[in-house]
């Protein structure tokens, strides 16, 4: 009687891993089916596709369509690197990677592969992977490589979510690695480098788009405007533990840009030699936006009209360090809308109290020290024991941590630093070798 009430539950639970099957397809088409779509319109729910290593082209390994099907596409081997489609796609002759428009919730999983070659025309979003008609798919730990008309594109009514993804030499009209539009976008651990537009997000581009963003980085991405993110009107945003290295914009926005926007969160991220030919080195927050940002660390950026950049409307700024900025004033205020408290501005090639802000130096625990940060040259970031950013130092008595690193040096002697430690959080292309991420700090 046991065992056929045993039987009786596993055949009633459809969610029972053992009911699932496991189709393996290899690029050169002798798996269980010759492509990758001939095994997913055989798939049913829970079913898992794995694809042995090597490149995947043609009719069938691209434009795949998941066909509302929760199931999962996942490199055998678990190596993005070796496991590769390539869409061959063109200006002329347009293909993605991977179509997502049938409802396809969370459990429609894409995972541990590289997908390159994508193309996307105007006013289809998205070469390597497309989200539309509702869809809700989770992508893991894959590569986005070379793809045209920005890799990932997603539409109004959907959500995205990106975790241990890799965005690089991407490019597209707005956004080389995302185009959102009102859609809501989660990334999670992500690397964004070398992507680029001739337009608007070297990066991101987001229009109306409810977004969250963690612990991820953004190195050398380049733009006509907002070299490595940008987010557009009515779209709300939180950037948290994130890094900005070396993003380059020919205009305005040289790292992260909010236009007609907010709520915006900005929270203990480090922007490092970001550039921008006009406004806003490393946050420009313009034209209605309202912005707040807390515990960050901006170092040796360059733009003539200010590192940062605050607009026409609220913008808040705690606990921050702006320091040595080799072009321009550290924090720009044109309408005087800024409101700094506990912040450190120092060092800044155009000055740094200076402007609509001259008349909070002094004030809320706003100082001009330097920072003492411990090799900034070899982008550690954490400050000195002695450093007046230091938690209610004796320079400081009434504030906390000021940026986004905890004491590292001096004192008390601290744990090393090591490079494998950081590669876990910011990985290959970053410089910063003693970058440790926030969240893996002592705070």
């Amino acid at each position: 009687m046991r065992v056929l009430i045993l039987i009786a539950c596993l055949l009633s639970c459809p969610c029972i891993s053992v009911l699932a099957e496991t189709y393996v397809i290899s690029p050169d088409g002798s798996g269980d089916f010759p492509t990758i779509q001939s095994a997913i319109d055989a798939a049913a729910d829970g079913d898992i596709i794995a694809l042995t290593d090597g490149t995947f082209t043609g009719d069938g390994n691209r434009d795949i369509d998941y066909l509302g099907k929760a199931i999962t596409v996942q490199s055998q081997g678990g190596t993005p690197e070796a496991c590769v489609i390539d869409c061959d796609g063109s200006e002329t002759d347009p293909h993605c990677g991977f179509h997502f428009r049938t409802g396809e919730q969370a459990e429609s999983v894409l995972a541990g592969v590289t997908v390159q070659g994508g193309w996307a025309v105007y006013p289809d979003l998205g070469g390597a992977i497309r989200c539309e008609g509702g869809s809700s798919p989770t992508v893991v730990s894959c590569i986005f490589s070379g793809n045209g008309g920005s890799a990932v594109g997603c539409s109004a009514g959907t959500f995205l979510v990106l975790r241990g993804c890799r965005f690089a030499d991407n490019h597209g009209a707005y956004g080389g690695a995302i185009n959102a539009d009102r859609c809501a976008l989660t990334i999670d651990h992500c690397r964004f480098i070398e992507n680029e537009t001739d337009g608007e997000g070297g990066a991101v581009f987001a229009y109306g788009t409810l977004a969250k963003i963690m612990h991820s980085a953004f190195i050398r991405n380049t733009a006509h405007s907002a070299a490595a993110a940008s987010f557009h009107d009515e779209s709300e945003v939180s950037v948290l533990e994130c890094l900005f290295e070396g993003n380059v914009s020919s205009s305005s926005g040289g790292a992260l840009t909010f236009w007609i926007s907010g709520p915006n969160i900005v929270d203990r991220c480090t922007f490092v030699s970001n550039a921008a030919g006009h406004e806003g080195a490393a946050l420009w927050s313009e034209k209605i936006s309202a912005t707040y940002v807390r515990n960050c660390t901006f170092w040796g950026n360059a733009s003539p009209d200010g590192t940062v950049l605050a607009g026409n409307y609220e913008f808040v700024m705690e606990n921050s360090v702006v320091a040595f900025s080799t072009e321009g004033p550290g924090v720009a205020s044109y309408e005087g809308y800024a409101e700094l408290a506990c912040c450190d501005i120092f060092g800044n090639a155009g000055g740094d109290w200076v402007g609509t802000i001259a008349d909070q130096y002094g004030v809320n625990g706003n100082i001009c020290k330097d920072p003492l940060f411990c090799d900034p040259d070899e982008g550690d970031f954490q400050v000195d024991a002695e450093s007046p950013c230091a938690p209610f130092s004796p320079a400081n008595p009434e504030c906390d941590l000021v940026g986004a690193w905890p004491v590292g040096c001096g004192g008390t002697p601290v744990a090393p630093i090591t490079w494998g430690r950081i590669k876990a959080v910011y990985g290959e292309g970053s410089s910063s070798k003693g970058a440790l991420a926030p969240a893996d700090a002592d705070r």
